[in-house]
């Protein structure tokens, strides 16, 4: 860029508060300081935050953005907690899950019973539906397909309770 296009920058002060002056690069498509060209990596903005930040700055005209005030605070220490980041290990306490899925199929009674049973057993091992697919059958019949997880290691022992369900379900309707 020369130094005559200078004078054609639409410019801007960054939103976060750190009162540079930057612009719209169209042939990086990135945000760049009018001052060095490079760029702009705002110190204010926390580049390993999970949290999409909230651009505004406080009506107070303070130098740092509304963000920066919170005084929410961590368990391990009285800094802000804006730039907190916990261990992989203390912030993923979810149980490891088997996915699994039955298809169910038959009369539109038989599929009723078979899927509460099935969605009763699902919520009994603590695990978690995500879906089904329901297409009609030639003979007038019903297939569904449901997709769900179980805690790891539960599934065969869902599948075997399921499976013993639908036999005894079956030999009562055929007495």
């Amino acid at each position: 860029m020369s130094s005559s296009d200078i004078s054609n920058i639409n410019s801007k002060n960054c939103v976060y508060g750190c009162n540079t002056k930057i612009y719209w690069n169209t042939l990086n498509s990135e945000y760049s300081e009018v001052s060095t060209k490079k760029k702009h990596l705002c110190p204010n903005r926390s580049i390993n935050s999970h949290n999409k930040v909230v651009a505004a700055i406080n009506s107070n005209n303070s130098s740092k953005p509304e963000y920066y005030n919170n005084n929410h605070t961590n368990n391990y220490s009285n800094k802000n907690n804006y730039n907190y980041k916990k261990s992989w290990l203390n912030s993923n306490s979810k149980q490891p899950m088997d996915n699994s899925m039955e298809i169910l199929q038959g009369s539109s009674n038989t599929i009723i019973k078979k899927y509460e049973a099935l969605s009763d057993l699902i919520k009994e091992f603590k695990g978690k539906t995500h879906g089904s697919q329901s297409h009609n059958l030639p003979n007038n019949s019903l297939q569904i397909v449901v997709y769900y997880e179980v805690p790891e290691g539960m599934r065969e022992e869902l599948k075997r309770m399921f499976e013993t369900y639908t036999r005894n379900e079956i030999e009562i309707h055929h007495q």
